[in-house]
């Protein structure tokens, strides 16, 4: 039951990191962007990461990943 549980944690870790990188490509790698995002018609917009919901948590583990993506950002 517990292998259970941690393949389902890890597919909505996933999908939550696919669902971040859809964003942020979206807004030109502008994590502000993703929070100021005025687009209700996009199937992504109430999945959306929110500040309140661990933006800041999911950014760290992407740093950590080393994607290279936030060089742009510099």
């Amino acid at each position: 039951m517990k292998t259970k549980k941690l393949i389902l944690k890890k597919e909505i870790k996933y999908r939550d990191e696919a669902i971040f990188m859809k964003c942020l490509d979206c807004c030109c790698c502008q994590i502000k962007e993703i929070l100021l995002c005025e687009i209700p018609g996009c199937p992504l917009w109430k999945l959306r990461p929110k500040e309140g919901k661990g933006l800041y948590t999911l950014i760290k583990q992407l740093k950590q990943k080393n994607l290279g993506l936030y060089e742009a950002n510099k």
